[in-house]
């Protein structure tokens, strides 16, 4: 191959993404191949090509030959096998296969993306996630944190409606809080080890999630403009509810019952949010009747759930705690304020989100990591690109 033919950007892409995949950090490939991490850095950044012994000596660490580097051979990139087990490491050759330039942008960073039901992501957007998403894979490599989640993301999908808040219930138990009322949501997932990044997002996505097949992890992304604190919180456990969908087999026009995909992620979402349980303890707790409901005391018990007004109203009447004609005159006031605050909220919040926590973390413990300060300035002007604000 002329050298002239050689494409840098895409050269460094390949070695990140066999450096990712075995689970080094720039600074530990460069003491492999015997230089510093600066150049190593430049490198994988597409800023120059490197030379010929080290080329030779990246293919022997890798175990591909040098065509395959340069994307000679059959014109392709290095990916995880979709049929090796999930959350299996890839440091074999025979656990990868090599496919088209066509076929990686679906598997960028060893990823399977949702793209979002209704709207679309255009190549702008869907290049600043993958930006974002390879700064916060190579924090994660500088820190020396695992990589994968705490709790198993597959569960086994129930094949009827019926059998959904079971379901929703065992996601719960994993995450070891069973029917309690939790507080801070967003902390629990970040806890079980889940990437969860507050952002702009461009018209009208509210939210867009990625699996990490080889790390059996996820990512999660929420749009941190134009959305109550209500709604992110919703998104969230939406796009969570659609991890486990694509991992217990729904794909396509496959149901539950008469949920499809979508519904089947906002069902998920409510069932997280208002477990029957603890919904059922908080009226008994307060002693309010069917017919007894106000404005102020629907209010009251939404807060503790961080749901919109109009979710915790329709939960009421699906666990039959609300008389038909409270709920329709506490539906049209929700409606009616809706209508004249532009669909905000009716009182203010009484929980603080505080967004970027762990992602915040691994920055601050990265910048103690001195042998990979090269990688930093990269990763901040990416996390700056996206306007990402952190704790």
């Amino acid at each position: 191959m002329n050298i002239g033919e050689i494409n840098p950007i895409e050269l460094g892409k390949r070695i990140r993404l066999l450096r990712r995949s075995r689970h080094w950090t720039q600074a530990e490939l460069a003491e492999k191949v015997g230089i510093r991490t600066g150049p190593m850095n430049y490198l994988e950044n597409g800023h120059h090509l490197p030379s010929l012994p080290v080329l030779c000596k990246l293919g022997t660490i890798f175990d591909v030959s040098v065509d395959q580097l340069l994307g000679k051979a059959q014109q392709g990139y290095l990916v995880q096998d979709s049929q090796a087990p999930h959350g299996q490491h890839v440091r074999q050759s025979e656990d990868v296969k090599w496919v088209s330039a066509q076929d990686y942008r679906a598997h960028h960073a060893l990823l399977v993306r949702f793209d979002p039901v209704k709207e679309q992501l255009d190549d702008t957007q869907l290049g600043h996630l993958e930006k974002l998403i390879d700064a916060f894979l190579a924090l994660e490599d500088i820190c020396g944190v695992q990589k994968q989640a705490q709790i198993p993301l597959q569960i086994r999908l129930p094949m009827r409606e019926i059998g959904f808040e079971r379901y929703v219930g065992q996601v719960r138990a994993l995450l070891g809080v069973n029917d309690a009322v939790i507080f801070d949501y967003l902390e629990l997932l970040e806890n079980a080890g889940l990437r969860i990044v507050f952002l702009p997002l461009r018209g009208k996505i509210e939210s867009v999630s990625c699996y990490d097949r080889a790390n059996a992890n996820a990512f999660i992304f929420v749009n941190s403009q134009g959305l109550s604190l209500e709604r992110q919180l919703f998104r969230l456990c939406y796009e969570l509810g659609r991890v486990y969908l694509y991992n217990g087999g729904m794909r396509g026009s496959m149901q539950i019952g008469a949920l499809d995909a979508e519904h089947s992620a906002r069902r998920f979402a409510a069932l997280f949010l208002m477990p029957a349980e603890a919904v059922l303890s908080s009226v008994r707790q307060v002693g309010v009747a069917q017919n007894q409901w106000t404005w102020e005391m629907l209010m009251r018990l939404k807060h503790r759930f961080g749901v919109s007004a109009e979710s915790f109203l329709y939960r009421l009447e699906e666990l039959e705690l609300i008389a038909k004609t409270v709920r329709d005159r506490l539906k049209s006031e929700i409606y009616a304020y809706y209508a004249a605050h532009k669909c905000t909220e009716p009182d203010s919040s009484r929980r603080i989100l505080t967004p970027n926590g762990r992602l915040g973390d691994l920055l601050l413990s990265a910048a103690t990591k001195a042998a990979d300060h090269a990688e930093l300035p990269g990763i901040r002007a990416s996390l700056k690109e996206q306007r990402i604000k952190m704790p």
